[in-house]
């Protein structure tokens, strides 16, 4: 298998579960111009689950860009596409809005899984084996 071609599954896996991981949110159907949500609190318990449900995908797109120089930066870019999707369409919910906040904390918990992931795991792989374990990188 191509890097291309495990880079687009990888791709593909994160689109899919972060349309599974923000299923919830709450727009009730009506849609309609573009919103930007002024009344939204920096420490909101929303912050927390923005952040760990990115951390996932920052770590799942830090792993898919392990063979390239910048697996942290891109494996962030990755993790936060999906908390930008799904602000851009609570931009044009009537009842929410686009929150840049909740934008930042999905981008701090990108960043966090993908630095986690490239710090602690290694992947290496063989004609006869395929090894997954922990180690320490300090290249960013």
């Amino acid at each position: 298998m191509t890097i291309a071609t495990r880079q687009v599954g990888a791709l593909a896996l994160t689109l899919t579960a972060s349309s599974l991981a923000h299923a919830a949110f709450d727009c009730s159907g009506s849609h309609g111009g573009w919103r930007i949500q002024t009344s939204d609190s920096w420490t909101g318990s929303d912050k927390l689950e923005h952040a760990g449900v990115s951390a996932a995908f920052g770590a799942l797109g830090a792993y898919a860009m392990r063979d390239t120089d910048h697996p942290v930066i891109y494996g962030s870019l990755l993790g936060t596409a999906p908390g930008l999707l799904k602000e851009a369409v609570d931009g044009t919910c009537r009842s929410d809005g686009f929150s840049y906040k909740d934008l930042v904390a999905d981008a701090f918990g990108a960043v966090v899984g993908a630095a986690l992931t490239h710090w602690a795991i290694t992947y290496q792989r063989d004609a006869r084996n395929m090894t997954i374990g922990l180690r320490y990188s300090s290249s960013f």
